[in-house]
């Protein structure tokens, strides 16, 4: 049989650990593909098949966020015919970022371009989706839950255990500054809508733009309630790692509130 070799780079905004994860864990790996069933046992001899059995393999050797090399076959290609995979992972942008280097030989010469195209629309597009998702999602139920709810308890699920806060430029650590910040507004407005004009992610950063409004009725910075409809903006960096907000900066535009407040010309 006519065989070839397939060798691809991709890259990723995510440090190595979490894109090794993919290959090492059946969760991850599920997650990542849209819910299709795997089965990972990262040992060297331990069985790797996914998308509902479409790819099996074997470990034979790993070592942890940096290699990975496999016996690897396809459902279609001839009976007991497999290929060598080894995947090497390097990690760039001072750790945020991964390299990913594949080279698969022995693949059969007939099925070169279906495997190649294969890696790039059952992986690596994938692992890119899943991976801003998974960097996305502690803001978004951040927002949802605290900003849009006031749900001040979600700080303890969303902020990891010791987080470091920038508040209007000084510095506050842990987390109940930030659910200081959550009673101080939400007890002296009401009616507070919450939207997101401009949202970019990057690496293990998502920033966010915000506009709110709401009625001024309770009391503010010393100032009564006024009953007057007011609005505000806010420009939030939000550092992720490990599923969890690590750190944060915010810039909110209390001189225009204070002013519509009253409070401040």
């Amino acid at each position: 049989m006519e065989v070839a070799t397939i060798t691809q780079d991709a890259f990723f905004v995510a440090p190595p650990r979490e894109v090794f994860r993919i290959f090492t864990d059946a969760q991850t790996h599920s997650a990542m593909s849209g819910g299709e069933r795997a089965e990972i046992d990262p040992r060297v001899g331990g069985r790797f098949s996914a998308f509902e059995g479409a790819v099996t393999a074997t470990f034979r050797e790993l070592v942890p966020e940096r290699r990975i090399v496999q016996l690897w076959r396809e459902a279609d290609w001839t009976a007991g015919h497999y290929g060598q995979l080894e995947l090497q992972f390097a990690p760039v942008n001072g750790g945020r970022g991964t390299h990913v280097h594949l080279v698969l030989s022995g693949v059969p010469a007939g099925r070169t371009a279906q495997t190649a195209n294969g890696w790039r629309d059952f992986y690596w597009v994938p692992i890119a989706e899943f991976l801003r998702d998974a960097t996305v999602r502690p803001a978004r139920r951040f927002f949802l839950e605290f900003k849009k709810r006031a749900n001040l308890s979600v700080v303890d699920e969303v902020f990891a255990e010791n987080p470091v806060l920038h508040i209007s430029g000084k510095r506050a650590d842990g987390r109940e500054p930030q659910k200081t910040v959550g009673r101080m507004i939400f007890e002296a407005f009401s009616e507070v809508e919450v939207e997101v004009e401009d949202q970019i992610v990057e690496g293990d950063r998502v920033v966010e733009r915000h506009r709110s409004t709401g009625v001024h009725s309770g009391e503010f910075m010393g100032i009564a309630p006024t009953g007057r409809q007011v609005s505000w903006t806010g420009n939030h960096i939000y550092r992720i790692a490990e599923g969890r907000i690590a750190e944060a900066w915010s810039e909110v535009s209390l001189h225009d509130l204070l002013v519509q407040l009253g409070g401040a010309s």
